[in-house]
């Protein structure tokens, strides 16, 4: 699972099955801004020079809550 982009979503209580990204486009030190689309269908994520969908299981056009782990430090986070 090193360098590796894990997606899932929880409902009630139950998670889904696990979206993995093979393609990691972050470098250790170095800063990277990422972008997430929401639809109806779908969630599209922007990365650096990359980019993938993930179902949006729960069907909601906006989501209010946001989890990561992993060695790195999220500086900011907005909705817009």
């Amino acid at each position: 699972d090193v360098n590796t982009i894990v997606c899932n979503s929880k409902k009630v209580e139950e998670w889904g099955a696990e979206h993995r990204e093979s393609v990691f486009p972050f470098q250790r030190g170095g800063t990277a801004e990422i972008t997430f689309v929401v639809n109806q269908n779908d969630l599209t994520v922007h990365l650096p020079g990359h980019q993938f969908t993930f179902p949006n299981r729960l069907g909601l056009p906006v989501f209010d809550y946001f989890d990561t782990q992993g060695d790195f430090t999220l500086q900011t986070i907005s909705w817009e």
